[in-house]
């Protein structure tokens, strides 16, 4: 496959491939990769024209096309409304798969039920950060009070710590998330692989956080495209600058959605 001419850890955007969607199989990221960042994420909304141009991608691949996201599997379902789509959903703690059925990481729920305890008694004495239930796991956004971040991770390392044996720590940009162990986006890209559609097609992941960097790590070792959205050190071979240049990128590959992002 043709190299990038950037470093591994390059902050300006190069041209993307040439990709023969036939033979591709895409595990895009959600937030910040298909859609802009927005100030809480029950404020975003998928365009009419993504909509389109996802599902004029997922027909044109075989199907061979996954959502790899923070969010959870039914956030996902309500906001793409795209039946048969594959999402991988809490950092692939949980998978929806072609058919419908949805699947989970064992976790015990006593242990989750007293950390949201805990998360929500001490986050009442920081005003502005934000907690995200994810039912199995939980997001703290501090977005609105970055001054906030250094005792935000602190309380997130302690709680890391201690419920070690369940769950692990994951930063993001302006958030950081308690996740179930054995969540990763990467793993989630290893095991999607194994599996058909994907199985036997080359993997192109999109994201734009350090939540995606073990998925670029997967794509990278299966000799893949692995693509960063925005600036930032990332092992990703190629980069654009903006959800809406990826969005371009999509469209362009599908000759009757050009110029519909």
């Amino acid at each position: 496959m043709p190299k990038s001419d950037q470093s591994p850890h390059s902050t300006s955007a190069s041209p993307l491939p040439e990709v023969d969607v036939a033979h591709t199989a895409f595990l895009l990221d959600f937030d910040g990769t298909l859609v802009d960042i927005a100030p809480h994420p029950d404020a975003v909304r998928v365009s009419a024209p993504l909509r389109k141009t996802l599902a004029a991608l997922h027909a044109a691949c075989g199907g061979a096309l996954a959502i790899v996201s923070g969010r959870t599997v039914h956030d996902l379902e309500s906001l793409l409304a795209l039946p048969g789509l594959v999402i991988a959903g809490v950092h692939g703690a949980e998978r929806r798969c072609a058919d419908g059925n949805v699947v989970r990481l064992n976790t015990d729920a006593d242990v989750i039920a007293e950390l949201e305890r805990e998360l929500r008694a001490v986050l009442v004495q920081l005003p502005g950060v934000m907690l995200e239930s994810k039912g199995i796991a939980f997001a703290l956004h501090y977005r609105h009070t970055p001054d906030a971040e250094n005792t935000v991770l602190a309380l997130a390392n302690r709680l890391a710590h201690r419920y070690a044996e369940h769950i692990r720590l994951q930063a993001g940009k302006m958030v950081v998330e308690l996740k179930p162990r054995g969540a990763s986006k990467g793993d989630a890209v290893h095991t999607l692989m194994t599996e058909p559609p994907f199985l036997g097609r080359t993997p192109l992941f999109a994201g734009d956080d350090l939540t995606d960097e073990s998925a670029f790590d997967a794509v990278n070792t299966l000799n893949g495209w692995s693509v960063k959205i925005g600036t930032g050190p990332s092992q990703a071979r190629w980069r654009v600058h903006d959800p809406s240049a990826l969005r371009a990128w999509l469209a362009a590959m599908l000759p009757d959605q050009r110029d519909r992002i």
